[in-house]
């Protein structure tokens, strides 16, 4: 079956920066929004709702939009329907660097450090709605204070021993087809070329030190349980000197009478027989308060009233507002006093 290519079912190029992604994704998202779109059955608009939407996670991630344009689509459940074939779908150079990825080395030798934070995060509802910001308590790896992240006690180094002060060695590695060497970063340096002669006693010349930390994070309007935040640079902090980023999975605490469903609320709204029959106004529960809304006459039971703009801000755009969809619910009395009950009896014979 042929593959899907995320910049075809987004209209887009891969010279597109982020920004053009982004608003070439709105229009269709738009468009095709199964509860807004005007045009064509839902159920076509919903499954190319979910495609947008699928192509826009992978290609606004920097990361992900790099394995993808790389041919590593695979890792997404599809490959990137661009054409290619073999390797990966690349040319003998993404062959080799995937396969020294693979290893557990980055395409230049690098050798790569796992620097990044996975946090679980759990809001309120409204939180998730109107956005709202959080501390984060976080255990990291942070530059040690007392040697400034140098690991020398003192500021003196002398020439590694292990790579004569290159910085680099030459590594024998196996590959499929058979031995290949490499030039690879100085594990004893870091690349550095030079070591401390003395190491600083509070962090083991390590220039490390493992420290708890608060951490601010944005919670922007319209988020949903399951969704990921990506804090940049709030992670570890490695022997480079380089810094992780730290990512947030989204919780969100379920709401006592609304449902949600994408950017669209849910409320059931129980009124009266006498409301139901003669029609009126009621004040029906938004997540911004109570509103007035008109309860035509011979309103039926499960019938749904549509409040445009009263749902959840879409995520990326606060500017796009899902509805707020009110389900009527009739109030059978439980007890009746006896006026009631002749009225109830009169009305039974009327009919």
């Amino acid at each position: 079956m042929m593959a899907k290519d995320y910049y075809e079912l987004l209209g887009a190029k891969k010279t597109d920066s982020e920004d053009e992604l982004k608003k070439k994704y709105k229009k269709l998202a738009l468009k095709y929004h199964p509860d807004k779109a005007d045009h064509g059955d839902k159920d076509k608009n919903e499954e190319k709702f979910k495609e947008i939407n699928e192509a826009y996670s992978v290609l606004s991630n920097k990361t992900k939009r790099e394995r993808y344009d790389m041919g590593g689509s695979g890792s997404f459940g599809q490959s990137s329907g661009s054409g290619r074939s073999g390797f990966g779908g690349g040319d003998f150079s993404d062959m080799f660097e995937n396969l020294f990825r693979n290893a557990g080395f980055g395409g230049h030798g690098e050798p790569r450090e796992d620097l990044d934070l996975h946090y679980r995060l759990t809001i309120k509802f409204e939180e998730a709605v109107f956005g709202c910001e959080k501390e984060v308590l976080v255990k990291k790896d942070v530059a040690c204070d007392e040697c400034d992240g140098s690991g020398s006690e003192d500021g003196e180094f002398e020439s590694c021993d292990r790579c004569g002060g290159n910085g680099r060695i030459k590594v024998n590695r196996q590959a499929p087809w058979g031995v290949v060497s490499q030039v690879v970063v100085c594990d004893e340096c870091n690349g550095d070329g030079k070591v401390t002669k003395n190491k600083c006693t509070h962090c083991s010349g390590s220039g490390i030190l493992s420290k708890k930390e608060k951490v601010k994070v944005k919670i922007p309007k319209g988020i949903d349980s399951d969704q990921t935040l990506r804090i940049p640079e709030a992670g570890n902090v490695g022997r480079s000197g380089r810094r992780g980023d730290m990512f947030l999975l989204v919780n969100v605490k379920p709401h006592k009478i609304f449902k949600r469903d994408r950017f669209d609320l849910y409320v059931d709204f129980s009124i009266s027989f006498s409301q139901a029959a003669l029609g009126g106004q009621v004040k029906v529960p938004t997540l911004e308060g109570d509103v007035k809304v008109k309860i035509k006459k011979g309103t039926e039971s499960g019938s749904v009233l549509r409040l445009k703009g009263k749902g959840v801000p879409f995520v990326d755009d606060p500017f796009y507002l899902g509805d707020l969809f009110v389900k009527i619910v009739l109030k059978t009395p439980k007890k009746l006093s006896r006026a009631q009950t002749k009225l109830f009896k009169e009305l039974a014979e009327l009919d």
